[in-house]
């Protein structure tokens, strides 16, 4: 029964890849996907650097994912199934490392619901499902935390160790935010490891930890210096926030999609009444696990500890004014992870919290099933807009493109005429469009003085994808 017990978590895992190939999604990039994405197409790691020069934003503080991207797509291709299916190594990782430290603590059969929550929580699937560098975040968070959890326990075990710290440092290269993470393993690290008789182990690994983590910080403050910093769309307030706790609790996918909440779109009774149980039953295990981690025997101080870098980043897009949302606290899903696989109690018998987490596990597949399948779910179709455009677009005509540059870049779109955000006093200056070409108008036309100069010119509606309108000449 045990052996039976220790070997399912990895079979719960095998059934989750050997499903990958039908649950990545083939769907158009969006903008901030395909931001990243065009560091694929980069001719060398060289160019990868260059890239991010030349856009002097918030990507400049992910060098490693990007990179990492680059090498992916040189064994993967660049299409957009197989840069999404670059996460799943990181997944991998940080499910496994959660799963091996929750055993180290408790039974084998506790490991099950861990592995169950991880292949289900809506938030996970939606961000393996994304050209970005969250999946990379939460393998390597995972791996650090889980890493300096098992040590703790078991002492000086060298593989975990260097495990640790090297996810640790990779973390710090991946996000400005990973520095927090690093400190916190920094501190409990070196206070262990001064108590320990492996004296050269502590050498090598604190004097790489640091070191590794200490150029991440210059390189941070150097990129800081030079200007690269979060897009200025959106600001952090209640609805935000509101929303982060929606996506880590499973209950997003249950709400309208992201577009038509930010155009005013209010969710349904059934929709509301979905999220709210979602997010409640997973709250309720939450505090379970946290009561029931008072009986195990490793102290909870660390785990706490792990999750106090989201107040500053909370604290940083308050004061920063940009729009916080549930990808922004990934590295503390560890914590969240550890204390709800905690929640079903530890029990012979059958208990309410079991209950519980089973209704979780159906509601949680829900949520990925609308993720997966309501329109409203779908991300910015810039492959359907671009491929209208070469289909119907007249040779020479004048195309004012009013959305991200970087994905027609990616979709090969040329010859555009970019609009974005300019003021009527600008538009009167360009070539006159035949077609005109808008994305999320909050984001490209802020002013909405390319709303209105359709309007004033009678332009028409010819076609409409997910987060576009095209429009043509009288």
């Amino acid at each position: 029964m045990r052996y039976a017990s220790f070997i399912a978590p990895w079979l719960i895992l095998a059934t989750w890849l050997a499903l990958s190939p039908f649950w990545i999604q083939k769907e158009s990039l969006w903008i901030d996907e395909a931001g990243s994405a065009i560091k694929a197409l980069a001719s060398s790691p060289h160019g990868v650097w260059e890239e991010l020069c030349l856009e002097k934003n918030s990507n400049m503080h992910l060098p490693a994912y990007h990179f990492y991207l680059w090498g992916a797509a040189q064994l993967l291709g660049i299409s957009e199934y197989a840069l999404r299916a670059a996460n799943l190594p990181w997944m991998l990782l940080g499910y496994g490392a959660l799963i091996l430290s929750l055993i180290a603590f408790v039974r084998p059969s506790q490991a099950i619901w861990l592995a169950l929550f991880l292949t289900t929580n809506p938030f996970l699937f939606y961000y393996t499902n994304e050209v970005r560098p969250y999946a990379m975040q939460f393998g390597l968070a995972a791996a650090a935390f889980s890493g300096l959890m098992v040590t703790k326990k078991c002492g000086f075990i060298s593989w975990k160790a260097w495990g640790m710290v090297l996810a640790t440092v990779l973390l710090a290269w991946t996000t400005i935010y990973g520095l927090a993470w690093w400190i916190i393993n920094l501190l409990f690290w070196a206070g262990s490891s001064l108590r320990s008789e492996k004296k050269r182990l502590w050498t090598w690994t604190i004097g790489f930890l640091f070191l590794g983590g200490f150029c991440a910080f210059l390189f941070h403050l150097w990129v800081l210096g030079v200007g690269a910093k979060a897009s200025p769309v959106g600001e952090t307030g209640i609805k935000s926030i509101a929303y982060a706790f929606c996506e880590w609790t499973g209950a997003a996918g249950f709400l309208p999609g992201r577009s038509s909440l930010r155009t005013g779109t209010f969710p349904t009774h059934n929709e509301l009444l979905l999220a709210s149980v979602t997010a409640g039953i997973t709250m309720a295990l939450l505090i379970s696990g946290a009561i029931q981690a008072r009986f195990l025997a490793t102290p909870l101080l660390y785990p706490v500890a792990w999750t106090i870098p989201s107040l500053g980043i909370i604290a940083s897009g308050l004061v920063k004014s940009f729009r916080l949302v549930g990808r922004h606290f990934t590295p503390s899903g560890p914590t969240f992870f550890w204390f709800l696989s905690l929640g079903p109690k530890i029990s012979k018998t059958f208990h309410w919290t079991h209950c519980a987490a089973i209704a979780l596990l159906l509601l949680w597949t829900a949520s990925n099933y609308r993720f997966a399948t309501e329109p409203s779910h779908r991300k910015d179709d810039y492959r359907g807009a671009v491929q209208w455009l070469a289909t119907h677009a007249e040779k020479g005509v004048t195309i004012w493109w009013a959305a991200d540059d970087a994905a027609t870049r990616f979709y090969g779109l040329k010859d555009l005429d970019f609009v974005a955000n300019l003021d009527s006093a600008a538009l009167a200056l360009k070539a006159q469009p035949g077609l005109i070409v808008i994305s999320k108008l909050d984001v490209y036309d802020a002013h909405g003085a390319i709303q209105q100069w359709v309007k004033t010119n009678s332009f028409q509606q010819v076609a409409s994808f997910q987060s576009f309108t095209i429009w043509a000449s009288p």
